[in-house]
């Protein structure tokens, strides 16, 4: 069942209760409710698939070692060392949809706003010590969006050693934002290619999803939405522990 049916000469994607008659031999003089049945008795069933990705970086452990290694220094010596972890995130408009709670065949709706799907782009970083966030928003999260933030970072930590772990976002690698983190005395720990699952503040966005954006009724109060996210992230200004064990820095 973990390989696709055209492994077995099937020209189909995914499996059909007939497929299977035809690719295990056992299966041959069952019915299609046969072989239900013998699935029900193996605990196979249908499940909803899910999108995954796997990291061609070449160098992951290494990177991730490099991480590790930061993460341990910083919980050792937090009066001296910190370690954020850093991501984009964007805002839109318009709502996004996940299960609710409705009255039995009532289809629940949102509303959406006839104006066009407004943008706007927030940088954060995550302390992995204290659960404290440090955010900044604007139109555009560009070169002079992510010296700003990096600013904000050293004025949010003035006598710490700070490291900051970014993705490989091409804006994060460009000579303007490069020489700015140097100047600052920000090091910079890159993640594997395509590796979000490594990165603990994609969850805070998550749960930024959660709470705030999936069917929310603000699409045509852009302004009070914007705040909303602002109240949201401004929860974690001081630090939370309640966000390091969401996002899975602090142990149960």
């Amino acid at each position: 069942m973990r390989r696709p049916p055209e492994c077995f000469a099937l020209p189909r994607a995914r499996w059909r209760l007939g497929d299977l008659r035809v690719a295990v031999p056992d299966l041959a003089a069952y019915t299609l409710a046969g072989v239900c049945r013998v699935l029900r008795r193996l605990r196979v069933r249908r499940h909803r698939g899910r999108l995954s990705l796997h990291s061609p970086d070449v160098a992951y452990d290494r990177k991730i070692v490099w991480v590790q290694r930061g993460q341990q220094r910083a919980q050792q010596e937090p009066a001296r060392l910190r370690l954020l972890f850093g991501d984009e995130f964007s805002l839109y408009r318009q709502p996004t949809l996940a299960p609710v709670y409705a009255p039995w065949g009532e289809e629940p709706t949102v509303p959406l706003s006839c104006r066009s799907n407004t943008r706007y782009r927030y940088a954060g970083a995550l302390d992995a010590v204290s659960g404290q966030v440090v955010w900044r928003a604007g139109t555009k999260m560009g070169v002079d969006g992510l010296c700003a933030f990096l600013r904000q970072l050293r004025a949010a930590y003035p006598r710490h050693e700070l490291l900051l772990v970014w993705d490989n976002w091409p804006v994060h690698y460009h000579p303007t934002v490069l020489a700015e983190a140097a100047r600052l005395g920000v090091e910079l720990l890159w993640l594997p290619t395509y590796a979000p699952w490594e990165n603990p503040i994609e969850k805070l966005w998550r749960w930024l999803k959660q709470d705030v954006l999936h069917q929310h009724r603000r699409a045509d109060r852009w302004l009070e939405l914007r705040q909303q996210v602002a109240k949201f992230l401004d929860r974690f200004a001081a630090g939370s522990r309640a966000l390091l064990r969401y996002v899975g820095l602090l142990p149960d």
